[in-house]
């Protein structure tokens, strides 16, 4: 029975090779897109759980309100919670904490008789001691569990121990680290580690312990409290069995015991919380842990997509094989008269279905393949082919396409079974009314969801392009941000800044302890002289120079900005934003000599506003313009040197700089970005989901036009004798193109109508989560629509002009 059915199947795709080719080319393009999303989405789900302690191991978080200020969640929390927290509740079994510098390390290997080897390395995190027993490494060199016991140890990926040591063992050799994290000191390499960072939100590179360089000479001398110096991930470890929302009832008896004195001095007040390390790459209230946080929205706009492209192959499917009854109807009703019951009948044309899909899987897999490297340059993911052979994600593709299979051959199926053998079998059989209604509907989907997509891709390729040219309120163009990794180079700042302003290329160069779309985490809690502290403002501080507004081309509005002639500028005075102002409640006219204090163990310290600047966008789009402060740095250890240049031949420019920086730090790479690009990393995500969701639009849409061109083909077939009597009759090509391409067209019309509205709320709210933002432009609904209609015409044109040119004589010869 099944060799006949397969048979059958065989012979009605040879037989019908261009409805086969479009049904099998649609499925495996429809499966592929689907396979390629789910692995992606895959990948986005599964961070941090292959993690022995996965289930028990959970992120403090703080939700604070500082004086003023509106609630803010914050990823990370002082110094002593992780100890005290351990200490207090027996349901903790173990805590750690992380500290992640915000500036690359200086590595260098120097061995007797040998040219020093210098790189730059980003991603070097410091840990306590712990930190190995509570995260599942694979060591390849060393152990786990002593790993970090001595304060001069490093643990090193296996790719930075290759860089620096090629093929040989990395073990008990010696590194100098450089920077934040090393002071110029050497560390032995007690443990290399295989790297799993594509499936863990810490996607350290290499490990130093937390008593190491300037944050352990910080722990261990400087004075810790539960308010101030809000810089470390503190991660937890609960016993097994430990319900963490029982946990966190107790937390704030705790912030009461340990906290209360500290933030009442202040003016803090903190909410505790648990989040499962399990969630944290898709939480989204914190922008970043360790490295930068996704949101569900864009693996549900993904998954969406996946789940709509399929459904129009498998639609695809369905028009055709309903369209194409009448030449199935004979066949029916011979194996009705001969005994056939319905059931056997659903199977065998479902059977046909599931070989069809099949093929196409196969199709597919193939696809996947090849195109896995294209797909893994435009997610930005390592998505391995290996992936693929895990049994799991074959039986879910195998899944996938048999219920591909079902639901695109289930509605052929029935409808084909139903057919009244006798009515067939005098050739009284025509396609029904509802048949017919279902496939307009269908079409109306399909093209609905296209529709939808291409106005999806405007919108969001017009936010992005207003994330690009919108105006920062500062120069983007042609700055050059050099930053400075280790003391000595930091040392050199004012020698190297001399240099390079020599050259006739350099404008302007100013030196800033952070710039405009890159993390800064300096703040200050100020209140004005008539308010406690209890009742200030956090806002954004920035130690700079005397050059560096002036570089950066900020807009003055009142007063002045820092200079040289101004010796006083030194002590205490500061240049704000009008976003402070407003905090304030400070009108502009009465800026200028305002003074706001901050409280700092018992003794106040005023500030004096000398200037205000218009409001610059500092972090992305995402967030509102917050108040911001510059005070003046006037002795050298800048994190970062911005050079203003005007130059056609930035090649040359840069040679020029990286010339004078060998001079100086013959030993130290010489590195450098761009300020607008640095700005623009901050809209990766965006751009990711731009350039996917542009691609599976075409996708969908050929997907779509391929079953309309299916089903104009039949139409025209259908309509062949027809054509040749209006064309006996004086009818033009041009009529008869308009006959039978106005039926479709009106189908795509009502497409239009009905995914526009759709499409403008579901693109509000994913605009929603900008603070700065574009209006949805009424000429995005009449763009998409007009490129709906010229496409679909196309295709359905095609068979339309075939059939019009045809010669009558040859349509009517039957009759």
């Amino acid at each position: 029975m099944i060799k006949n059915y397969l048979k059958i199947a065989w012979r009605n795709i040879i037989r019908n090779k261009t409805f086969s080719a479009i049904n099998i080319l649609g499925l495996s393009v429809g499966l592929t897109c689907c396979m390629l999303l789910l692995l992606y989405i895959r990948s986005e789900l599964s961070y941090d759980k292959h993690h022995e302690h996965a289930d028990n191991l959970y992120l403090l978080g703080l939700k604070s309100v500082i004086g003023q200020s509106a609630g803010r969640e914050f990823a990370t929390s002082p110094a002593p919670y992780a100890p005290t927290l351990k200490s207090e509740y027996p349901e903790i079994e173990e805590s750690t904490r992380l500290f992640a510098p915000e500036n690359k390390a200086l590595i260098q290997v120097r061995e007797q008789g040998k040219q020093v080897l210098s790189f730059y390395e980003s991603k070097g995190y410091q840990v306590d001691s712990n930190f190995f027993n509570m995260f599942s490494y694979e060591f390849v060199e060393g152990s786990a569990a002593n790993a970090l016991a001595d304060r001069n140890s490093v643990v090193l990926s296996e790719e930075v121990a290759q860089k620096l040591f090629g093929n040989s063992p990395a073990l008990d050799k010696m590194v100098r680290i450089s920077g934040d994290l090393g002071l110029g000191e050497d560390f032995k390499v007690t443990g290399v580690y295989r790297d799993a960072s594509a499936h863990s939100h810490i996607d350290g590179r290499f490990f130093v312990p937390i008593y190491a360089g300037g944050i352990g000479n910080f722990l261990r001398e400087g004075r810790l409290d539960f308010a101030n110096n809000n810089m470390f991930f503190t991660y937890l470890r609960l016993r097994p069995g430990t319900e963490p929302g029982q946990l966190m009832q107790k937390l704030p008896a705790f912030v009461e015991k340990y906290a209360r004195a500290d933030l009442k001095q202040y003016g803090f007040d903190v909410d505790l919380q648990l989040i499962s390390i399990k969630d944290l790459h898709l939480y989204d209230q914190f922008q970043s842990v360790v490295t930068p946080t996704n949101t569900t929205t864009y693996l549900y706009i993904l998954a969406s997509i996946a789940i709509f492209t399929l459904l129009i192959a498998c639609i695809n499917f369905m028009n055709l094989s309903t369209a194409r009854s009448a030449r199935r109807a004979a066949e029916v009703g011979v194996r009705k008269v001969m005994g056939a019951q319905k059931f056997a009948l659903v199977r065998q044309f479902l059977g046909e279905s599931m070989v069809l899909t099949l093929l196409a899987l196969v199709i597919a897999l193939v696809l996947v393949v090849l195109l896995l490297p294209v797909f893994n340059q435009l997610t930005s993911k390592q998505l391995y082919f290996t992936e693929l052979l895990e049994p799991s994600i074959l039986l879910t593709f195998l899944g996938l396409a048999l219920l591909t299979g079902f639901v695109a051959g289930s509605y052929p199926a029935f409808y084909l079974s139903l057919f009244n053998p006798a009515l067939v079998l005098k050739g009284k059989f025509t396609n029904t009314l509802s048949a017919v209604a279902l496939r307009r509907s269908l079409v109306v989907f399909q093209f609905v969801v296209s529709v939808g997509l291409v106005l999806a891709t405007f919108v969001i390729q017009e936010q992005m392009k207003y994330l690009r040219n919108t105006s920062l309120g500062f120069t983007q163009d042609q700055q050059i941000a050099i930053p400075f990794r280790s003391g000595e180079s930091r040392a050199a700042y004012t020698a190297f800044r001399n240099e390079i302003l020599s050259s006739n290329q350099v404008v302007a160069a100013g030196g800033a302890q952070s710039y405009p779309g890159i993390f800064n985490g300096s703040d200050l809690v100020m209140h004005r002289p008539d308010q406690s502290q209890d009742q200030g403002h956090d806002i954004k501080i920035n130690r700079v120079d005397y050059e560096y507004m002036q570089t950066m081309g900020f807009e003055l509005k009142q007063g002045r900005m820092f200079s040289r002639g101004f010796p006083g500028d030194t002590n205490d005075r500061m240049v704000v934003n009008e976003a402070l102002l407003k905090e304030f409640q400070i009108p502009a006219d009465k800026a200028i000599g305002q003074r706001l204090s901050f409280d700092w163990e018992g003794v106040s310290y005023p500030f004096e506003i000398v200037g205000v600047v218009k409001d610059f966008h500092y972090e992305n789009l995402h967030q509102t313009i917050q108040p911001y402060a510059f005070l003046l740095k006037n002795q050298a250890g800048f994190n970062y040197l911005i050079v203003h240049v005007n130059t056609d031949n930035m090649q040359n420019v840069l040679g020029f700089m990286e010339q004078k920086w060998k001079t100086l730090r013959p030993d130290e790479p010489f590195e450098y970005t761009f300020l607008n690009e640095d700005f623009q990393k901050n809209y990766e995500a965006e751009a990711r989901t731009s350039s996917i969701v542009s691609y599976f639009t075409l996708i969908s849409i050929l997907i779509s036009c391929l079953g309309l061109f299916g089903l104009a083909a039949f139409a025209a077939q259908q309509r062949t004798k027809e054509i040749g009597v209006r064309k006996v009759m004086g009818a033009s090509v041009s009529s008869i193109v308009l006959l039978l391409s106005k039926d479709f067209l009106k189908l795509v019309l009502i497409a239009i109508v009905i995914a526009s509205p759709i499409a403008w709320y579901a693109m509000n709210q994913w605009l929603a989560d900008f603070a700065y933002k574009i209006h949805i432009p009424w000429w995005v609904f009449v763009v998409s629509g007009l490129l709906a209609v010229v496409i679909a015409f196309i295709t359905i044109s095609f068979q339309s002009i075939k059939a019009a040119l045809m010669n009558p004589v040859k349509s009517l010869r039957s009759e």
